[in-house]
């Protein structure tokens, strides 16, 4: 009977650990001198993102000068895997991107390319939520086989 009881007792501390474990909080420190980041400037214009997927400012990184842009963006939510990666599929090329290649397996990785740029997007389920990934950067020098060193 003391066992039942510690159980009882233990159960609703060990479901309170699990579910704070399983969840992130994008909290912002109440004595910070920083203003949270302000997600819509954490955007580019022409990287659409669907409904239900919010921006994990904590996880992404962007650098912008006039000349260029690059960064990670990662965006989070309540949203169907395959309706994600059908988005990203219709609605890039409306922004001008073209479907380079994609790979699916577990995780779909989309990549696309428009003139001096190239974009990647990770798109995969984790618990529930579907996580998008994208990467982004101006498009490198291609390699053609005159530019590599001659095989001895």
């Amino acid at each position: 009977m003391r066992q039942i009881k510690k159980w009882i007792t233990l159960l609703p501390l060990v479901l309170l650990i699990l579910a704070s474990g399983c969840s992130t909080f994008d909290s912002v420190n109440p004595f910070s001198d920083q203003k949270p980041l302000d997600p819509k400037k954490f955007r580019f214009a022409d990287l659409p993102v669907p409904n239900g997927l919010s921006l994990s400012a904590s996880d992404s990184f962007i650098f912008e000068t006039p000349g260029t842009r690059a960064g990670t963006l990662v965006y989070t939510g309540f949203k169907n895997y395959h309706d994600t990666v059908a988005f990203y599929r219709e609605r890039m090329p409306e922004h001008g991107w073209k479907l380079i290649n994609s790979i699916e397996r577990g995780e779909a990785s989309l990549t696309f390319e428009k003139p001096g740029w190239t974009a990647t997007i990770f798109v995969r389920s984790v618990l529930l939520r579907t996580r998008a990934k994208i990467n982004l950067g101006p498009k490198g020098k291609s390699m053609v086989e005159e530019d590599l060193p001659p095989r001895k």
